[in-house]
């Protein structure tokens, strides 16, 4: 059964007020063609008006059909029957899409008792709802650090984080891998995390790891190690002395912050010169996504190196493979390599819980999660075609977290 709006509670409704639309549905401006000025900027917040729309439209766009052999999985066994009623808030595309239905319905195959109260109007209520005390379960991009000292000054101990799907390989808005991509005049072809904390970082002085502050080497460094100019990468001839241009996504944007903490090692300490996008609404009332107006400057400028989304991509760019911080092979983005995790900015969505150190997890809140990490709620992931189902061994280390 499709979610309904009878299922989102009186303590959402003000939540998701200001998403309500002012207008008609809005649609990306990708009419402006290359080299021509950007659409006017209507000066309005694109959360005021029906984004549900936008995300509808781009995410039908990309996806797989594979089927992944899912057999090493553990199936879900019920070890107890369930009542009442299960809150889980947050992650919208769940419900933009199909995956909150598919889950409902197949666990309602083994827990016809349990009730589903689904509340997800956006990412972002995911844990302040469950810091308030309204949600049983969160769904949520990696928790930022607002959310986290929310959560640790209202019960002083950590909340659990259990990963419960792979990012696309191509989706808009369902947590896509990060690509690092040049203009196609450039030569390089690939590069490391080391290198892209040289490019697209400085001199730093920590980095967070969670709600902790690290001062230690690697969260701080000094600027020996910072990257400035293509010959620092191996170009040589006309490259060598030619500065790095960097850009992507505005440091305010959730995805620059998970950048931030793959990369940057968690600092936000970014180069001089970073050139920030952002989605913004056009007179016209049409949105001009921070990715198109990315594919435009590099397009531009054979000097660019940006981090963007696979929706940026063009035949004016180079995606470029890129090696892990232990070091190993240089991956190329592809879905083997975002399902297996070898490519190094994949991205994920989480399950967030409120566990007492010590003590054990919700037993609806804990058959919730075995459920989702058990071939049948896999399943339901990869019958989507956008989020990618978890490996066996993402699986094991996350039922760990629920021993």
């Amino acid at each position: 059964m499709t979610p309904t709006p009878s299922i989102i509670t009186r303590r959402a409704l003000f939540c998701v007020a200001l998403a309500l639309p002012l207008a008609g549905s809005i649609l990306a401006d990708d009419a402006t063609p290359p080299g021509s000025a950007e659409p006017v900027n209507a000066g309005v917040s694109i959360w005021t008006q029906n984004v549900t729309g936008f995300r509808q439209q781009h995410g039908a766009v990309g996806g797989y059909t594979k089927r992944w052999d899912l057999s090493d999985l553990p199936h879900y066994v019920p070890r107890q029957k369930l009542s009442g009623t299960l809150r889980i808030w947050g992650n919208n595309y769940i419900k933009d899409g199909y995956l909150a239905e598919y889950w409902e319905a197949e666990f309602k195959k083994f827990q016809p008792d349990l009730k589903i109260e689904y509340n997800l109007p956006t990412t972002g209520i995911a844990i302040p709802a469950l810091s308030c005390g309204v949600a049983d379960v969160a769904m949520s991009r990696k928790a930022i650090i607002m959310d986290l000292l929310t959560f640790e000054q209202v019960y002083h101990h950590p909340v659990t984080e259990i990963s419960a799907v792979t990012g696309s390989y191509d989706v808009y808005g369902w947590s896509p891998a990060f690509i690092i991509v040049v203009n196609k005049d450039n030569p390089l072809t690939r590069i490391s995390l080391k290198q892209l904390d040289g490019v697209f970082g400085g001199a730093r002085l920590g980095g967070y790891v969670g709600s902790v502050w690290h001062t230690e080497y690697p969260y701080s460094r000094g600027p020996e190690e910072n990257i400035r100019t293509w010959g620092q990468l191996g170009l040589t001839g006309e490259w060598a002395d030619q500065p790095i241009h960097t850009g992507g996504q505005t440091l305010r944007g959730n995805q620059t912050s998970q950048f931030s903490d793959i990369v940057l090692r968690g600092s936000d300490q970014f180069v001089e010169g970073y050139q920030a996008y952002a989605n913004y609404i056009t007179t016209g009332g049409k949105i001009v996504t921070w990715s198109l107006q990315a594919q435009k400057a590099i397009a531009k400028d054979r000097y660019a190196m940006f981090y963007v989304s696979p929706m940026s991509m063009s035949p004016d760019m180079r995606e470029l493979e890129i090696q892990g911080y232990d070091g190993g092979p240089y991956v190329k983005r592809s879905l083997e390599t975002v399902h297996d995790r070898t490519y190094p900015l994949y991205g994920q969505y989480f399950f967030y819980i409120n566990r007492t150190p010590g003590q054990p997890v919700d037993p609806k809140v804990d058959e919730f999660l075995h459920f989702i990490l058990s071939q049948e709620g896999q399943e339901c992931v990869q019958r989507e075609g956008r989020y990618i189902p978890l490996t066996a061994a993402v699986v094991q280390e996350q039922l760990k977290k629920l021993e």
